[in-house]
């Protein structure tokens, strides 16, 4: 079964897993959804079917709304370049669907901790247990039983998911579309492996091996899908300051306090000179108020080119506090 076909028959699969066998696995990357986590969540579910003949199928659960697809224009790109729509994938929306007597169980992906509402409803609602993990960002120590339990610093979750299954993958037919779908989190990450820093070898030999085995997947064509990719991520056209706000969205619970942190590309001066002071302010007390939120952070990155640096600032907005502090930064 092709990828595509797969990715086309999750949401039946999903249907019989919880009408049949009153259980579902799924794998899930972290409540950002950025391109690693949803390459990855799809790379891991596809192949360890492919490997596995049982019934039950590990599902890739896309860790945010329907709605908020749109707002990742680089995920959108990719996916639509396999053919895949925001139809054909399982969402937080389907949550709503599921009994709450079924069992759940998660494999985490570029994430090891549950965080964030959606996780939040699995864990509570489902009493969903973690049962893998493979992730490349820092030990928080938990699920130590979990198995898989994969955590490496790389520059790309995806890396590790691909390495993870590379014996199935070697003996996949895999086409070209899907094979430039699969490095598409990678070339991200690493800037198609020219970023000294995130690159690891790591990175490079899932590269190679997928340039070995796809026919035309070569250095001109990832060099020429690096620059789409980023030129999508980056796009926003069309975007209202609600909309940049939610498009890279995080959300932490300590007891009681909730907080938020959007992170956002573009300095301060560049996003008030686009969008207007009092439509940042009324956006961002919304998106607290909505959000029942303690402190709203956002996170500022951009590149400035007379300095050849990245800066990253946060300025906070929380209950009862007014934008002074926004204005002095303008």
């Amino acid at each position: 079964m092709s990828l595509v076909s797969f990715l086309r028959s999750c949401k039946a699969q999903l249907a019989k897993s919880v009408q049949q066998l009153h259980q579902i696995t799924f794998v899930t990357g972290n409540q950002s959804s950025d391109m690693d986590s949803v390459v990855s969540a799809i790379a891991y579910s596809y192949f360890t079917h492919c490997q596995n003949t049982s019934e039950q199928i590990i599902l890739p659960f896309v860790n945010i709304p329907e709605a908020d697809l749109s707002l990742r224009r680089d995920i959108q790109y990719a996916l639509s370049s396999i053919g895949i729509q925001s139809q054909d994938l399982i969402f937080a929306d389907d949550l709503k669907s599921i009994p709450t007597d079924t069992k759940m169980q998660l494999v985490l992906v570029d994430h090891n901790k549950l965080e964030g509402e959606n996780e939040a409803i699995m864990e509570n609602k489902f009493h969903a247990q973690v049962v893998g993990i493979i992730d490349h960002h820092k030990d928080e120590g938990l699920y130590l039983n979990a198995n898989p339990r994969i955590l490496q610093t790389v520059g790309s979750c995806s890396t590790l998911v691909l390495t993870h299954l590379m014996d199935t993958i070697k003996k996949s037919s895999i086409d070209f579309s899907t094979g430039r779908f699969l490095v598409s989190a990678i070339l991200l990450d690493t800037g198609n492996l020219k970023d000294a820093y995130k690159t690891k070898p790591e990175d490079v030999n899932v590269i190679m091996q997928l340039k070995k085995q796809v026919d035309g997947l070569s250095e001109d064509a990832l060099k020429k899908e690096n620059k789409t990719l980023h030129k999508q991520k980056r796009s926003t056209e069309g975007f209202s300051f609600t909309d940049i706000l939610r498009k890279d969205y995080k959300e932490y619970v300590c007891g009681k306090f909730r907080a938020g942190i959007s992170s956002v590309g573009g300095s301060l001066a560049d996003l008030t000179a686009k969008f207007g002071k009092k439509e940042i302010e009324n956006s961002t007390k919304k998106l607290r108020d909505d959000r029942q939120l303690d402190l709203m952070i956002i996170m500022n990155s951009y590149n400035d080119a007379s300095k050849n640096t990245a800066d990253r600032y946060p300025w906070l907005e929380n209950r009862g506090c007014s934008f002074d502090r926004f204005g002095e930064l303008c």
